[in-house]
């Protein structure tokens, strides 16, 4: 049984770790200093202080971390100064711009250091040493939002919960999400990857007690090369955990094994899980205890299933009442720009751009099809990151649709590497229609019908999702 695996589960080690919790909350100034080559330039040591890389994030007494992307962050930090910004680190070699902002603010708590990216990720494994919390940290090749969401909604019914915000999920994001944190009961973080060892660099910073994949697929396959090479460095995350929940309906996951961590298998399968039901609200029973629970999720997306029972072992595992736990579950709510689904009259439109692989693309347009609406149409945009693999993956998606004989009204097909369903689908009678870009998709093919988009996000086919009305 469910509550019986917890309570075997949950040893007298993790009970005294999570119970032991002393916390730290909003990190000072002189924290600051103990990473390495860093030198206060300005300010006060005590301060308490959070962190961005934004300067039109402020929060409280904010300090800018200024990063090298397309840009260099230190060209902002003067804005960010006449902003608000209470703030910020400067890498070497910037004596101007530190006169120019204390010219504007005498008070600013200015901090040196050799590399401002090194910095945070420095700050982030310090910030992680005084944390004595559980700290789950997920991975996997799709739908770890989703997951992630589902977990956050069920433990913030009885915990204050730190998580990843938005796509927060990489050597940037993370740390971020780590230094801001202020004595939460719990932080989840995910972990994103796109290289190999990108996982075990972002394991060593955040140390997570409880580990999990959602699944393995084809994302990121061109720079992975094999499945295989997918698998080991999603696996990776695992290394070091006190727990490891295994996906029992991931055909690869579920014949994974591992040392270190207790293993938690979970699925629909579970022997304690009992009358699925697939529909406009989704709901199943569990037994936990020799009682049974019914479980409802305000959604008819199938997979949400799966992930419900994920975030339910993780609650238990975590000794929440399982009355919080169904509640928690009952008020999930898909992120943005992820299956999030809305009305306009009687159609509906489904906006899927954040992401894509071979597997949502395919979910995606199987849910779509199912639905009830008439005028359904189709925009489809490239699936990036596919290497060598790509003409493979979009051409088996154009066999898929063919086999399967989803006509839809309409599919509209948008990039490069959509020309090779394109010219599948037309050749096989579907009505069908090709863009080189989003550029050239005008958005009023989709008045007065259904639509569902995917894409991956570098497309652009989020622009042209219609505005959400207020």
């Amino acid at each position: 049984m469910l509550y019986t695996l917890f309570n075997f589960l949950f040893d007298m080690t993790y009970n005294i770790y999570y119970n032991v919790c002393n916390g730290v909350s909003f990190m000072k100034v002189k924290d600051i200093l103990e990473i390495k080559d860093s030198k206060l330039i300005n300010g006060d040591l005590e301060s308490n202080v959070n962190f961005s890389i934004n300067t039109n994030e402020i929060n409280g007494k904010t300090i800018f971390i200024p990063l090298q992307g397309n840009t260099d962050g230190h060209n902002y930090i003067i804005n960010g100064v006449k902003n608000g910004i209470s703030g910020f680190f400067v890498s070497n070699g910037h004596d101007d711009i530190i006169k120019e902002a204390l010219k504007i603010n005498n008070d600013l708590i200015i901090v040196e250091v050799s590399d401002t990216l090194n910095a945070l990720q420095d700050l982030a494994r310090k910030t992680r040493e005084k944390i004595n919390v559980p700290v789950i940290a997920l991975t996997g090749s799709f739908g770890k939002t989703s997951q992630r969401e589902m977990i956050y909604s069920v433990l913030k019914e009885e915990f204050n919960v730190l998580s990843t915000k938005g796509n927060y999920n990489n050597h940037i994001g993370m740390p971020l999400t780590l230094v801001n944190y202020n004595d939460e009961d719990v932080i989840l973080l995910e972990l994103g990857t796109n290289h190999k060892g990108e996982i075990a660099f972002l394991r060593d910073i955040c140390l997570p007690t409880i580990t999990l994949v959602t699944n393995v697929g084809t994302a990121h396959i061109g720079n992975f090369k094999k499945i295989k090479n997918t698998l080991k460095e999603k696996i990776s995350i695992v290394k070091g955990s006190n727990y490891f929940l295994r996906n029992m309906d991931d055909e690869l996951l579920k014949k994974v094994k591992v040392k270190g961590p207790k293993v938690i298998d979970y699925g629909i399968n579970d022997e304690n899980i009992s009358n699925i039901v697939y529909g406009t609200k989704n709901r199943y029973a569990a037994l936990i205890d020799s009682k049974k629970y019914k479980i409802n999720i305000n959604s008819d997306i199938d997979y949400l299933i799966n992930y419900s029972i994920c975030a339910m072992k993780i609650g238990l595992l975590l000794n929440m009442d399982i009355k919080n736990i169904v509640k928690g579950i009952s008020r999930f709510k898909c992120a943005p720009s992820r299956m999030e689904k809305r009305f306009i009259g009687e159609n509906i439109l489904i906006d899927d751009c954040y992401n894509a692989s071979f597997e949502t693309m395919i979910n995606g347009l199987d849910y779509f099809w199912k639905l009830p609406n008439e005028n359904k149409i189709v925009i489809l945009g490239d699936i990036l990151e596919l290497g060598k693999a790509s003409k493979k993956i979009h051409k088996d998606i154009a066999n898929y649709i063919v086999k399967n004989n989803l006509c839809f009204d309409e599919l509209h097909l948008v990039g490069p590497e959509m020309k090779a369903i394109y010219n599948i689908l037309n050749k096989n009678g579907f009505n069908v229609y090709y863009y080189n870009n989003v550029s050239e998709v005008n958005p009023n093919i989709m008045e007065n019908k259904s639509v569902y988009l995917k894409s991956s996000h570098g497309t652009g086919l989020y622009k042209i999702v219609p505005p959400k009305e207020n």
